[in-house]
């Protein structure tokens, strides 16, 4: 099974964060390997059900290889140890030019390490964690509001990316107004990240959808599915 597992996300660690991930990955039908060292955890993994994993150190690269890092699509290292994790992004980086790397710190300067090792996003759950409590206080429904959608969406809402190079060539240059997102399907495209990293948030009907864009849409799932087979199969009737 591991042998054929291609696209798939590595798990570092089955602590509390990556126990988490593995959870997020289940909801949405995305492969995973976890890689975890301690006798201890072991059992929990096997209880908890996961498919596929390795008992072994995840700094090591043949462990990494064995987790098929060069053919995986993302790596989530959440070690207790910044050390650790710094060594893990180093050497996945090394393996794997194009993998996404997200990797868990606690130092307060761990995160700068991170990035320049070769971590495309760094969490610092502690910083996170003090940040959402005062904004609770400051902005309480807004935040419910959101984790709601981010978190306990589930089968009533969904927050979903598209890239703009798994949209129909006919929609390419054409602009959101052309789309008629709302009337074809019910979604809402409430942001978009351009070519340059920049965020357009709430874009103008006006705004036009290249290859290089990424919508970020709201809906149901049967809205979000609807939307996709609109732009991505050609199915409009614009």
């Amino acid at each position: 099974m591991m042998s054929q597992t291609n696209n798939h996300v590595i798990i570092c660690g089955y602590g509390r964060n990556g126990s988490q991930a593995c959870r997020e990955l289940i909801q949405h039908n995305q492969p995973f390997i976890v890689i975890e060292s301690k006798d201890s955890v072991m059992a929990r993994i096997r209880e908890d059900g996961i498919r596929l994993f390795i008992q072994g150190d995840a700094t090591q690269d043949s462990v990494l290889d064995h987790a098929g890092v060069s053919k995986a699509k993302a790596l989530i290292t959440t070690m207790p140890s910044d050390a650790d994790n710094t060594f893990v992004v180093l050497t996945a980086r090394a393996m794997n030019p194009d993998l996404i790397i997200i990797s868990r710190a606690s130092g307060n300067y761990s995160d700068v390490k991170l990035k320049r090792a070769g971590a495309n996003n760094v969490i610092m759950p502690d910083k996170l964690g003090g940040i959402h409590m005062a904004k609770l206080v400051i902005q309480p429904d807004v935040v419910e509001f959101i984790d709601n959608i981010l978190l306990f969406g589930g089968d009533q809402v969904r927050l979903e990316e598209i890239l703009g190079t798994d949209i129909d060539a006919c929609f390419l240059e054409a602009t959101i107004g052309d789309l008629q997102v709302r009337t074809n399907s019910g979604a809402t495209i409430i942001g978009v990240k351009n070519a340059s990293g920049d965020y357009v948030y709430n874009p103008s009907p006006d705004v036009k959808i290249t290859s290089d864009d990424k919508l970020f849409v709201l809906g149901t799932p049967d809205q979000i599915d609807k939307l996709k087979s609109v732009i991505q199969l050609g199915e409009s009737n614009i």
